[in-house]
Protein backbone atom coordinates (compact mmCIF):
# COMPACT_ATOMS: atom_id res chain seq x y z
CA UNK A 1 0.00 0.00 0.00
CA UNK A 2 2.98 2.05 0.39
CA UNK A 3 3.81 1.70 -3.04
CA UNK A 4 0.63 2.72 -4.12
CA UNK A 5 1.07 6.07 -2.23
CA UNK A 6 4.29 6.64 -3.58
CA UNK A 7 3.12 6.16 -7.04
CA UNK A 8 -0.11 8.44 -6.53
CA UNK A 9 2.34 11.21 -5.57
CA UNK A 10 4.47 10.53 -8.94
CA UNK A 11 1.09 10.74 -10.71
CA UNK A 12 0.05 14.18 -9.20
CA UNK A 13 3.65 15.71 -10.10
CA UNK A 14 3.28 14.08 -13.47
CA UNK A 15 -0.48 15.60 -13.43
CA UNK A 16 0.72 18.45 -12.60
CA UNK A 17 3.06 18.99 -15.23
CA UNK A 18 0.57 18.06 -17.69
CA UNK A 19 -1.91 20.52 -16.44
CA UNK A 20 0.95 23.27 -17.10
CA UNK A 21 1.42 21.86 -20.43
CA UNK A 22 -2.51 22.77 -21.11
CA UNK A 23 -2.56 26.19 -19.08
CA UNK A 24 0.54 27.56 -21.62
CA UNK A 25 -0.91 25.75 -24.87
CA UNK A 26 -4.73 27.14 -24.20
CA UNK A 27 -3.41 30.58 -25.04
CA UNK A 28 -2.55 29.48 -28.55
CA UNK A 29 -5.93 27.53 -29.21
CA UNK A 30 -9.47 28.77 -29.50
CA UNK A 31 -11.21 28.80 -25.94
CA UNK A 32 -15.22 28.28 -25.34
CA UNK A 33 -15.78 32.67 -25.88
CA UNK A 34 -13.62 32.70 -29.34
CA UNK A 35 -15.86 30.21 -30.57
CA UNK A 36 -19.27 31.55 -29.73
CA UNK A 37 -17.82 34.90 -31.14
CA UNK A 38 -16.93 33.26 -34.26
CA UNK A 39 -17.28 29.28 -34.68
CA UNK A 40 -15.65 29.33 -38.40
CA UNK A 41 -12.75 31.58 -37.23
CA UNK A 42 -12.02 29.34 -34.41
CA UNK A 43 -12.47 26.30 -36.84
CA UNK A 44 -9.89 27.95 -39.15
CA UNK A 45 -7.56 28.56 -36.20
CA UNK A 46 -7.48 24.61 -35.48
CA UNK A 47 -7.18 23.75 -39.13
CA UNK A 48 -4.24 26.13 -38.85
CA UNK A 49 -2.41 24.43 -36.42
CA UNK A 50 -3.56 21.13 -35.96
CA UNK A 51 -0.58 19.40 -33.68
CA UNK A 52 -1.15 22.32 -31.10
CA UNK A 53 -4.90 21.52 -31.08
CA UNK A 54 -3.74 17.88 -30.51
CA UNK A 55 -1.45 18.44 -27.82
CA UNK A 56 -3.61 20.91 -25.59
CA UNK A 57 -6.24 18.30 -25.83
CA UNK A 58 -4.07 15.42 -25.05
CA UNK A 59 -2.44 17.08 -22.22
CA UNK A 60 -5.86 17.37 -20.75
CA UNK A 61 -6.53 13.85 -20.96
CA UNK A 62 -3.24 12.71 -20.03
CA UNK A 63 -4.04 14.94 -16.74
CA UNK A 64 -7.31 13.66 -16.07
CA UNK A 65 -5.89 9.75 -16.55
CA UNK A 66 -2.89 10.33 -13.89
CA UNK A 67 -5.34 12.19 -11.15
CA UNK A 68 -6.81 8.82 -11.20
CA UNK A 69 -4.06 7.30 -10.17
CA UNK A 70 -3.28 10.33 -7.46
CA UNK A 71 -6.63 9.79 -6.09
CA UNK A 72 -6.19 6.10 -5.62
CA UNK A 73 -3.03 6.72 -3.54
CA UNK A 74 -4.67 9.82 -1.68
CA UNK A 75 -7.57 7.22 -0.73
CA UNK A 76 -4.56 4.82 0.55
CA UNK A 77 -3.54 7.41 2.50
CA UNK A 78 -7.35 8.51 3.76
CA UNK A 79 -8.84 5.31 4.06
CA UNK A 80 -8.09 4.35 7.80
CA UNK A 81 -7.91 7.73 9.22
CA UNK A 82 -11.40 8.42 7.57
CA UNK A 83 -13.24 5.23 5.43
CA UNK A 84 -16.11 6.71 4.02
CA UNK A 85 -14.97 10.60 3.08
CA UNK A 86 -11.81 8.14 1.60
CA UNK A 87 -13.99 6.15 -0.71
CA UNK A 88 -16.88 9.03 -1.20
CA UNK A 89 -13.44 11.18 -2.60
CA UNK A 90 -12.21 8.27 -4.86
CA UNK A 91 -15.51 7.50 -6.34
CA UNK A 92 -16.98 11.49 -6.87
CA UNK A 93 -13.31 12.00 -8.21
CA UNK A 94 -13.06 9.09 -10.92
CA UNK A 95 -16.67 10.67 -12.27
CA UNK A 96 -15.44 13.91 -12.40
CA UNK A 97 -11.73 13.12 -14.11
CA UNK A 98 -14.09 10.94 -16.44
CA UNK A 99 -16.35 14.42 -17.15
CA UNK A 100 -12.65 15.73 -18.09
CA UNK A 101 -11.03 12.97 -20.32
CA UNK A 102 -14.80 12.90 -22.13
CA UNK A 103 -14.58 16.63 -23.10
CA UNK A 104 -10.88 16.36 -24.01
CA UNK A 105 -11.48 13.69 -26.49
CA UNK A 106 -15.11 15.45 -27.69
CA UNK A 107 -12.61 18.81 -28.67
CA UNK A 108 -9.88 16.98 -29.80
CA UNK A 109 -11.66 14.85 -32.48
CA UNK A 110 -14.71 17.64 -32.89
CA UNK A 111 -12.54 20.09 -33.52
CA UNK A 112 -10.10 18.43 -36.28
CA UNK A 113 -13.33 16.76 -37.69
CA UNK A 114 -15.42 19.97 -38.08
CA UNK A 115 -12.19 21.82 -39.41
CA UNK A 116 -11.35 19.70 -42.12
CA UNK A 117 -15.38 19.78 -42.86
CA UNK A 118 -15.48 23.72 -43.07
CA UNK A 119 -14.07 23.81 -46.39
CA UNK A 120 -17.12 21.87 -47.73
CA UNK A 121 -19.78 23.70 -46.10
CA UNK A 122 -18.74 26.13 -43.59
CA UNK A 123 -22.81 26.65 -42.36
CA UNK A 124 -23.21 22.85 -41.49
CA UNK A 125 -19.73 23.29 -39.73
CA UNK A 126 -19.82 26.06 -37.59
CA UNK A 127 -23.25 24.36 -36.27
CA UNK A 128 -21.60 21.31 -35.56
CA UNK A 129 -18.83 22.34 -33.70
CA UNK A 130 -21.37 24.35 -31.64
CA UNK A 131 -22.84 21.68 -30.71
CA UNK A 132 -19.86 19.46 -30.04
CA UNK A 133 -18.03 22.43 -28.19
CA UNK A 134 -21.54 23.03 -26.01
CA UNK A 135 -21.25 19.28 -25.24
CA UNK A 136 -17.90 18.86 -24.42
CA UNK A 137 -18.15 21.84 -22.14
CA UNK A 138 -21.26 20.29 -20.16
CA UNK A 139 -18.97 16.97 -20.03
CA UNK A 140 -15.64 19.42 -18.61
CA UNK A 141 -18.97 20.91 -16.63
CA UNK A 142 -19.69 17.72 -14.67
CA UNK A 143 -15.98 17.13 -14.35
CA UNK A 144 -15.82 20.32 -12.46
CA UNK A 145 -18.90 19.76 -10.26
CA UNK A 146 -17.69 15.73 -8.84
CA UNK A 147 -14.20 17.07 -8.30
CA UNK A 148 -14.95 20.15 -6.92
CA UNK A 149 -17.09 17.98 -4.14
CA UNK A 150 -14.67 15.93 -3.66
CA UNK A 151 -11.99 18.27 -3.12
CA UNK A 152 -13.99 19.96 -0.92
CA UNK A 153 -13.98 16.18 1.02
CA UNK A 154 -10.93 15.64 0.95
CA UNK A 155 -9.69 19.30 2.22
CA UNK A 156 -12.26 18.32 5.77
CA UNK A 157 -10.84 15.08 6.14
CA UNK A 158 -7.01 15.91 5.71
CA UNK A 159 -7.28 18.93 8.26
CA UNK A 160 -9.41 16.87 10.46
CA UNK A 161 -7.56 13.91 10.74
CA UNK A 162 -4.02 15.43 9.90
CA UNK A 163 -3.22 12.32 7.29
CA UNK A 164 -1.27 15.35 4.92
CA UNK A 165 -0.35 18.49 6.04
CA UNK A 166 -3.22 20.57 7.39
CA UNK A 167 -2.28 23.59 4.83
CA UNK A 168 -2.67 21.12 2.23
CA UNK A 169 -6.41 20.27 3.22
CA UNK A 170 -7.08 24.28 3.16
CA UNK A 171 -5.46 24.25 0.23
CA UNK A 172 -7.82 21.22 -1.17
CA UNK A 173 -11.02 23.07 -0.55
CA UNK A 174 -9.74 26.34 -1.52
CA UNK A 175 -9.18 24.79 -5.08
CA UNK A 176 -12.73 22.69 -4.35
CA UNK A 177 -14.47 25.85 -4.11
CA UNK A 178 -12.89 27.58 -7.02
CA UNK A 179 -13.46 24.69 -9.29
CA UNK A 180 -17.64 24.47 -8.29
CA UNK A 181 -17.18 28.68 -9.34
CA UNK A 182 -15.87 28.23 -12.84
CA UNK A 183 -19.23 26.10 -13.52
CA UNK A 184 -20.50 29.38 -14.29
CA UNK A 185 -18.96 31.39 -16.60
CA UNK A 186 -16.53 33.93 -15.39
CA UNK A 187 -13.24 35.81 -16.62
CA UNK A 188 -10.94 33.96 -18.02
CA UNK A 189 -8.36 35.22 -15.36
CA UNK A 190 -10.91 33.53 -12.59
CA UNK A 191 -10.25 30.12 -14.85
CA UNK A 192 -6.74 30.60 -14.71
CA UNK A 193 -6.46 31.18 -10.97
CA UNK A 194 -8.27 27.31 -10.66
CA UNK A 195 -5.92 25.80 -12.37
CA UNK A 196 -2.86 27.02 -10.99
CA UNK A 197 -4.72 26.05 -7.52
CA UNK A 198 -4.99 22.83 -9.08
CA UNK A 199 -1.39 22.16 -10.07
CA UNK A 200 0.13 23.71 -6.76
CA UNK A 201 -2.91 21.42 -4.71
CA UNK A 202 -1.39 18.38 -7.22
CA UNK A 203 1.91 19.14 -6.77
CA UNK A 204 2.04 19.73 -3.03
CA UNK A 205 -0.41 16.53 -2.01
CA UNK A 206 1.70 14.61 -4.26
CA UNK A 207 4.67 15.26 -2.56
CA UNK A 208 3.18 14.55 0.70
CA UNK A 209 2.18 11.29 -0.77
CA UNK A 210 5.50 10.49 -1.69
CA UNK A 211 6.60 10.23 1.88
CA UNK A 212 4.80 7.49 3.01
Amino acid sequence: MERLQRHGGTAGYVSAFCLLVLLILSFGVPGTGATYADPARALAQIAGDRWLWRLSNLAGILASGLAVVFTIGLWVRLREPAPARATVVLYLAIIGLGGYALSGFVLWKGGLAMASFLVRDQVAATHAWLALDFMARGAADVGNAFVGTALLIVGWAIADTGALSRRVGWLAGLTGIMTLLVIRPFASVVEILQVLLTIVWLAWAGSELRKA
